[in-house]
Order: C-alpha cells, then structure tokens, then sequence
C-alpha cells in the first residue's frame, strides 16, 4: 500500500511542473482604460489556466469573459489606466509589457522558468559532426546560448528572441564531448552534448 501512495506523489509531483506553468503571456493585450483585453494563439492557452484577477500597478481587473482566443477583464478596484497604450499587467506567473497592443517585454517568475527549463529537449544527442543541434522550449522564450568544451572554453555562442525553437549549426565543432549552457533571467540550465 505504501508503495502505491509513494508511487502516486511521484507521479504527481512529475505533472505538476509541466501544468502547473504552461503559461507565458498572452501575445497581444489592449486597454480602453476600464477593460483588458488579451489575445492568445489558437491552443496556447486554455481558460481554466488563466488568472482570474491581472493587476496592473494599483488597480485589479477581474476575468469577466474567457474563450479560446482571448480574455476580457473588467476594472475592479483602483484607478483606470492613465495610457492605454503602455502598461505592464501582473498576471502571478509573468509581468507583460504591452504598448500599443504588442507584447514588448516579459518577465517570468521563478516557478516559471524552472519550468520551462525542465521542459528543455536537445536532439539529436549525440549529433553527427556537420549537422544541426536542435533547442526547443514548451514555451517561446529569450535566451542566451553558449556551448563550452570540457577546459571551459566559450565555442559558440546564440541567442533565442521569442523562440521555443533553435538550431545550433555544428560544422565547425570538432569530435568531442561538450557543456550547452542555456540562461534565462538568471537562471541557467546546463546540458552535456557529445558530437561525432
């Protein structure tokens, strides 16, 4: 009996890290200065996973209407929003910056980015010499790439803009075991990666 309790915590506590923050922010977010209004790609994001009060400085706006594609949030308390066109919502797992409707700046809580380093998958591993490493992410994301050999010495170095997907070109790495370091708002993932 023991071991079925333990075995079902284990599998519990593998599931949540991967549901728990599947969230980024929404790509597009508007205002008229009472309401939110937040746009989401179609399957990125379901309304059952998204918060139900966004703050943006002192005001909160609750979830009034959530579909597939998009969330309405209605003022609750605090000021309406002095520019409409600039303002940084809190939604718990992420701080979005929008202006004029595009998303132009994300911060990711802690939780978050272990989260989305966890779901980190290199392929292929080993890779042949000449070809291509691939990066993918859960999420779209900004990072920073950097490859060292085993004495610590930089090979390569990339950068994710927005991405949850990056090929690393390897024809110039010779044969030999390697450390793919990927950071993300201070906090970094290290992957060993042998090529052939």
């Amino acid at each position: 009996m023991k071991k079925t309790y333990l075995f079902l915590l284990f599998c519990i506590g593998i599931m949540l890290p991967n549901t728990a923050f599947a969230q980024s922010c929404p790509p597009t977010g508007l205002s008229n200065t009472t309401s939110l209004f937040f746009f989401y790609d179609v399957g990125t994001s379901d309304c059952v996973d998204r918060p139900t009060v966004v703050t943006v400085g002192a005001s909160e706006f609750t979830l009034v209407e959530c579909e597939n594609t998009y969330s309405v949030y209605d003022l609750s308390s605090g000021a309406s929003l002095a520019n409409p066109s600039l303002f940084l919502s809190d939604f718990g797992y992420a701080t979005c910056e929008y202006t004029n409707g595009n998303l132009t700046a994300e911060t990711l809580s802690i939780n978050q980015v272990e989260a989305i380093l966890n779901t980190l998958k290199v392929y292929p591993n080993p890779v042949n010499n000449g070809n291509i490493l691939n990066v993918k992410f859960s999420n779209h994301l900004s990072a920073d790439i950097h490859l060292y050999d085993v004495t610590g010495k930089l090979i390569l170095t990339n950068k994710i803009d927005n991405l949850n997907h990056q090929k690393l070109e390897l024809n110039h790495i010779p044969n030999g075991m390697y450390f793919l370091k990927i950071g993300i708002n201070n906090m970094a993932v290290t992957k060993k990666v042998v090529v052939l």
